[in-house]
């Protein structure tokens, strides 16, 4: 008999499928805290009602967008104070100076 039919014959492939398998670890649930937060912290944001996380949410959002408007603001300052700045300058240069003087630098040449 040719090995296949004997080994069928005698149910060792059965065995072998058997002790082949691998067992899956089933996953055990457990609460760990998460980076910047610990447990206790997760928790109690957990049993707070959800109005309470809202508002809390919208005050967040309200301190964030007062940030942004004051830095757009600042950057607004900055811009204006910089062009009133170059427009005195340009008030001082003669107009012949910056119509069209005599160049300054090197311009190379021909090779």
């Amino acid at each position: 008999m040719p090995l296949l039919v004997y080994t069928r014959k005698r149910k060792e492939d059965e065995k072998r499928k058997e002790t082949s398998k691998r067992r899956r670890a089933t996953k055990k649930p457990y609460s760990r805290s998460i980076v910047g937060a610990t447990l206790e912290v997760i928790q109690k944001k957990r049993a707070e009602k959800p109005e309470v996380r809202d508002a809390a949410r919208e005050a967040a959002l309200r301190d964030i967008k007062e940030r942004i408007k004051k830095t757009k603001n600042e950057k607004k300052a900055k811009k204006a104070e910089f062009a009133s700045k170059q427009q005195k300058i340009q008030a001082k240069i003669p107009e012949a100076a910056a119509k069209g003087g005599p160049k300054l630098g090197g311009g190379g040449g021909k090779r």
